[in-house]
């Protein structure tokens, strides 16, 4: 898919950018410092928090948030959503109303320093080729987001769709749901599709609206198969809506 960049655009990513990939690695540094003093891992959330705010500001996002009312601010849950673009992750920290965790592909924790920070924050660790031998190992790790008082937030499409329509859903969502009895809050994202694709790193500025749905609370009344299409179903009755 292709991205009409404006001037503006285009001088913001060469200046700000590169900026911004100095403040993301200070910032990696920043978290780790604060995790060893009194309150640390309060203070890393903060920064966390703000890594999802600064890079919406960077990008030049006007973000809208409506259904913020329907969640629970003192519950966990499972959050799942659409995800047609690499800003989703600024977009869902900053948009909820309480602080997410994604479930995050074991990759990632191969990097120095971002692994460091990826475990003090306790993102959950998913190797998708062998989910089913570390399945303790994940279940251990979605427990301690539980505990932390945290959602789960996860992607069912598995990756980033670079559309409006979606891929189909992968079931671990409800599984995990079901297995620790978390309600699941369907959110719908708006207009990201053609604001950053997947590989992209121009910062098109433009609106981002998200919508947060009615959560599903009689999880236990469905097998895991239906759970699954009826997460779909919400999800794309709003996109075409």
């Amino acid at each position: 898919m292709s991205v009409q960049l404006s001037s503006k655009d285009r001088l913001r990513t060469f200046i700000l950018l590169p900026l911004y990939i100095v403040f993301f690695i200070l910032l990696l540094i920043t978290i780790i410092f604060v995790s060893f003093l009194p309150n640390g891992k309060y203070l890393a959330t903060k920064l966390y928090n703000f890594f999802g705010l600064s890079g919406l500001k960077v990008a030049g996002i006007n973000l809208k948030v409506s259904g913020v009312e329907k969640i629970e601010t003192t519950k966990s849950y499972v959050v799942i959503s659409n995800h047609p673009s690499t800003l989703d992750i600024f977009t869902h920290i900053t948009a909820l109303p309480v602080s997410i965790r994604f479930l995050t592909k074991t990759e990632l924790f191969r990097i120095p320093l971002l692994s460091r920070v990826l475990k003090l924050l306790g993102l959950p660790r998913i190797d998708r080729k062998r989910a089913q031998i570390n399945l303790p190992k994940i279940n251990d790790s979605i427990q301690r987001v539980i505990d932390d008082k945290n959602s789960i937030m996860i992607f069912p499409e598995g990756t980033r769709s670079n559309q409006k329509t979606l891929l189909p859903f992968k079931k671990g969502a409800a599984h995990i749901a079901k297995q620790f009895n978390l309600p699941i809050v369907p959110v719908v994202t708006h207009n990201a599709h053609d604001l950053m694709v997947k590989g992209g790193v121009w910062l098109k500025s433009g609106k981002i609206d998200i919508e947060i749905l009615d959560p599903i609370t009689d999880i236990q009344n469905y097998e895991v198969d239906e759970l699954t299409e009826l997460l779909y179903q919400r999800v794309n009755e709003r996109l075409i809506f």
